[in-house]
C-alpha cells in the first residue's frame, strides 16, 4: 500500500495492490508522510475503501469542506457506534454522517433546530440505534461544546440504520423500490385517487415502508391490539385497504403483517389519503 495524498496528520489517501483507493485514519498516520511512502500500518485505526469514482470525489470534497476536527469526531462516533451496536458499517457511512454532523453543528451554534418528522418511528422501531445515537450526543457535546436534541439523535440513528444495510432482507434497493411502488398502486386502486407525492405524509409513508422492509422478518416486541381494534372499527375502508397490502406482502415476500404493523399502515394510509379525498370533494 502506498500513500497517494496526505490530508492532515491523521487522515491520508492510499492506493492498495489492486490500485483501489483507500482512506486511512489514525493518530499521526499522516505525519511526515508524502506520496509514494508506505503508511505505518500500526497507526491505522480505520479504513474506508473508496470503490467507486463517485465515492472518491465525494470524499475529496468532504475533506476540503469540513473541518478536520469534525472528521475526527465522525470517526470517533463511528468507532463508538460499531462497538455499542456490535456491528460494522458500510464504508459509505462516513461521508454521509460527516456531512450531516457538519451541518448539525452549524445549525446548533446558530440555535437553528431541525425537527425530524420520523422521530417517534425511529425511537419505536430502531431503539438500539437511537439509544446509541443519544450516547453519541455526549461525544459531540464533549468535542463541540453544544448539546443537541433528540431530533438530531434520530437523524444520526438513521445513518446507523442505513450503514448496516448490506443487501439483507429485501435484497436490493431496486427490489425495495418495486415493493413500495406496488403498495402505492394498491392504495391508488383501492381509493381510486392520485396521491400527492410532494406531501410530508407521502414522504413519511415511503420512509415507514423502507424501515418496515428492513426489519420485516424481525420479531415484534409488542402488540397494541386495543388501538388496532379501535382504528379497524373506526376506519373500515382503510382496514380493507391494508388487508390488500397484507395479502400482497404475504404472496410477494412471505411477510405476515402483524396487527401492530397493520395499525401503523392504517394510520399512515389514513393520513395519506384523507387530504387528497378532501381536495377532490
Amino acid at each position: 500500500m502506498k500513500v497517494k495524498k496526505v490530508f492532515n496528520n491523521n487522515i491520508l489517501l492510499a492506493e492498495d495492490e489492486q490500485m483501489l483507493e483507500t482512506v486511512l485514519m489514525g493518530k499521526g498516520i499522516g505525519f511526515a508522510m508524502k506520496p509514494g511512502d508506505t503508511p505505518d500500518e500500526s497507526k491505522i485505526d480505520k479504513i474506508f475503501k473508496l470503490d467507486s469514482k463517485g465515492l472518491q470525489n465525494q470524499f475529496v470534497k468532504l475533506v476540503d469542506d469540513i473541518p478536520v476536527n469534525q472528521l475526527e469526531l465522525t470517526r470517533r462516533i463511528i468507532d463508538f457506534a460499531e462497538q455499542d451496536l456490535n456491528t460494522q458499517f458500510d464504508y459509505s457511512i462516513f461521508i454521509g454522517l460527516a456531512d450531516h454532523i457538519n451541518f448539525a453543528v452549524k445549525r446548533a451554534k446558530e440555535n437553528d433546530s431541525l425537527n425530524n418528522a420520523l422521530l417517534w418511528e425511529i425511537k419505536k422501531f430502531y431503539k438500539k440505534e437511537f439509544d446509541t445515537a443519544l450516547k453519541c450526543l455526549d461525544i459531540i457535546e464533549y468535542y463541540e461544546g453544544i448539546r443537541m436534541s433528540e431530533d438530531e439523535a434520530s437523524f444520526i440513528a438513521m445513518h446507523f440504520v442505513n450503514g448496516q444495510q448490506s443487501g439483507e432482507g429485501v435484497r436490493s434497493t431496486v427490489a425495495a423500490t418495486n415493493v413500495i411502488q406496488d403498495i402505492l398502486n394498491i392504495i391508488k386502486f383501492h381509493y381510486k385517487i392520485d396521491l400527492d407525492e410532494e406531501s410530508i405524509n407521502y414522504s413519511r409513508f415511503i420512509t415507514h415502508i423502507r424501515f418496515f422492509l428492513q426489519r420485516a422478518h424481525q420479531p415484534s416486541d409488542s402488540e397494541d391490539d386495543y388501538l388496532y381494534e379501535q382504528i379497524k372499527t373506526k376506519y373500515p375502508d382503510t382496514y380493507e385497504c391494508v388487508l390488500r397490502v397484507k395479502k400482497y406482502l404475504d404472496n410477494k415476500l412471505a411477510i405476515d403483517l402483524s396487527n401492530e404493523e397493520m395499525l401503523y399502515f392504517m394510520l399512515h394510509i389514513r393520513r395519506l389519503t384523507d387530504r387528497v379525498k378532501n381536495q377532490t370533494k
